[in-house]
């Protein structure tokens, strides 16, 4: 009876890991909805750093190029904040009053309260309720000044900090930061976007603002693009695209002309009912619904294709776990396919398509992998311990022969310096900021990229679209620590069975019992030591094995039920939290089970001869 319950407990425990270790993480398809607010500094000082009012026609590209169906709004703000584009769904009349607000920016605030700004334009419960990630996109060229008197812009700076940012924070929001020029208060900027997970850069002057705001709004939503053949200034439209936007930058051409899939050549005077030509001083933005299949072609001497985003049947469904980590530590993607329904594509469909990922920094190219689609689960690409700091720009593209679908990301790689928690007082390039998030997390140091616990001040975004995009994003590090802890309960509990087990078999008379033997058991377990590839799956025959055999016998046991309740318990509570086991420590916790069932094996065979030896002695009796 001993053996019997032992190896019932052992196999409903068992069980219960196997399923943990095997058992894909079936997820909801992630959300591609997105709020996004933009905030324009129109204080005086931007005469000089903006001269020749490159914001508006950055802006006007910018909201062009917004995805319909989200929503958006857009502020500036000097010493106080106004409303220039009342936030709402982005449409196409949303879009034109967007071009034509763009217009009214002027510097002619005197101060520079983005303190203000950040709370005029900030998100409450009911924006966070309604299933989107939300996103504030911030132009500066200054530091937090709301007066004359120095006391005051270092409250009005510490509020910002603590707070407002805060604020941002509890909602899961991002904040994108862009300074203006290096006058700006890059640490204050800095600090801000680090805080909520967001993209920080500083342009130099204002020629660079376009691609920075790019850069911004490639960080903030997933918006599909095809690739250019640069030498032809050439596209490839294929059938299936509901809506395309070509971005062009016109470089002086006022009459740049496209020929479409049908070789009809048109230009903004011959646009017909199912095209938007809006054009601003440095670009034009082309909205086509339903294009014409084919190749399309740039005319023009001058002018360049910079963009071509579309819209069709297949969405991309992407979530990136974070856009500012420490060097040695690691982060990923996810990505799923879905159709225009937003249900996601079977298995039989996924064939062919494949998931590339390459990562570079601006001077060569430090990472490329690919990898096919999951069924039914969300796809994980694992980006490479960075040893770097800097920013690196990420290419993930969707390919399936001559399909190709390309989303640009960035990913902001900080110095492994501690960050003090400052009171945000004292000089703004001096003190380092407050930072909302510490945990301990484990970073890879120097070449031998051996792993160490250090308590660091990690940024880490909560990045909450919804509950469920919630459950999706988990770190990876910090699921490791939580895997090792279930594996320890399990082992504790296994333990504390076993050593309650021994007691009763004392008192057992039930030597004829007809259980599974050791010796076959043993065998068994040595077989999946020796080839660890098909552990999980042999466990899995295993288990099912001693379940029916153990389900023959019609019995149960107590002790090993509250067992496997509590460490069930356990099991499933971590589960809930960190979204699965990782595949670093699946087979770890495979072998730590493994080599847990061979000790009870042990105890076992020990804990049975007293038995025998009272029953010899019965028998002479």
């Amino acid at each position: 009876m001993f053996k019997f319950h032992a190896l019932r407990g052992i196999s409903t425990m068992l069980f219960i890991i196997v399923m943990s270790v095997s058992q894909a993480v079936m997820s909801q398809p992630l959300s591609n909805q997105m709020d996004i607010r933009v905030l324009i500094d129109v204080s005086g000082s931007m005469k000089q750093t903006d001269p020749n009012n490159l914001r508006i026609p950055a802006l006007q590209v910018l909201t062009q190029l917004l995805p319909i169906g989200s929503k958006a709004g857009v502020w500036q703000f000097a010493n106080t904040p106004k409303v220039i584009v009342p936030h709402g769904e982005v449409n196409t009349q949303w879009q034109q009053k967007a071009s034509i607000a763009a217009q009214q920016i002027s510097s002619i605030g005197q101060f520079t309260d983005i303190g203000a700004a950040l709370k005029s334009a900030s998100f409450n419960a009911q924006d966070q309720s309604q299933d989107r990630q939300l996103h504030i996109i911030l132009l500066t060229d200054g530091m937090v000044d709301v007066s004359k008197d120095d006391a005051q812009n270092q409250r009005a700076r510490s509020a910002l900090l603590k707070p407002i940012l805060q604020q941002y924070i509890n909602v899961g929001a991002r904040v994108h930061t862009i300074g203006l020029s290096h006058k700006a208060d890059k640490a204050t900027l800095s600090a801000i976007a680090q805080g909520t997970d967001g993209l920080f850069e500083v342009a130099i002057n204002a020629d660079q603002l376009l691609d920075i705001f790019l850069r911004a709004l490639d960080n903030t939503v997933v918006t599909q693009q095809v690739p250019v053949k640069r030498s032809e200034q050439s596209f490839l439209v294929q059938p299936g695209i509901e809506s395309m936007t070509i971005m062009v930058e016109k470089n002086g051409d006022e009459n740049i002309k496209l020929k479409d899939g049908n070789q009809r050549i048109f230009g903004k005077q011959q646009t017909l009912i199912n095209q938007q030509w809006q054009s601003s001083a440095t670009h034009d933005v082309i909205r086509i619904q339903k294009p014409v299949p084919g190749k399309w072609v740039l005319i023009s001497d001058t002018a360049t294709l910079k963009r071509i985003n579309v819209v069709g049947q297949l969405q991309i469904l992407l979530q990136q776990s974070h856009q500012n980590i420490k060097v040695g530590q690691r982060s990923y993607i996810d990505v799923q396919l879905a159709d225009e329904k937003g249900k996601l594509l079977s298995a039989e469909q996924l064939q062919g398509f494949k998931l590339e990922v390459t990562m570079d920094n601006d001077k060569q190219q430090v990472f490329q992998r690919q990898q096919v689609f999951l069924a039914d689960v969300k796809t994980r690409m694992h980006l490479p311990v960075l040893n770097e700091p800097g920013l690196y720009n990420l290419t993930i593209s969707v390919v399936n022969g001559q399909f190709i679908r390309t989303i640009n990301r960035s990913l902001r790689v900080h110095p492994l310096i501690a960050i003090s928690a400052a009171d945000g007082t004292g000089d703004a390039q001096q003190n380092t900021m407050t930072m909302p998030v510490a945990k301990e997390v484990a970073v890879i140091v120097g070449q031998s990229a051996n792993l160490i616990s250090q308590s660091e001040a990690m940024v880490v975004s909560k990045e909450t679209a919804s509950p469920a995009l919630q459950a999706l994003m988990v770190e990876q590090l910090a699921s490791d620590s939580a895997e090792v802890e279930i594996l320890a309960a399990v082992a504790k509990e296994l333990n504390t069975t076993a050593s309650q087990m021994s007691e009763q078999a004392t008192n057992e008379q039930t030597a004829n019992e007809q259980v599974p033997t050791e010796e076959s058991v043993t065998t068994e377990l040595a077989d999946l030591i020796a080839e660890p590839e098909t552990a999980t799956s042999q466990i899995a025959d295993l288990v099912k094995k001693l379940k029916d055999k153990i389900i023959s016998q019609g019995t149960t046991t107590q002790n090993a039920a509250n067992a496997v309740a509590k460490a069930s318990g356990n099991n499933a509570q971590a589960s809930e939290a960190e979204g699965g086991l990782s595949d670093q420590l699946r087979w770890l916790v495979v072998g730590g089970a493994v080599v847990v069932l061979l000790l009870l094996l042990v105890i076992l065979r020990r804990t049975s001869k007293p038995s025998a030896n009272n029953s010899k002695k019965h028998d002479q009796t």
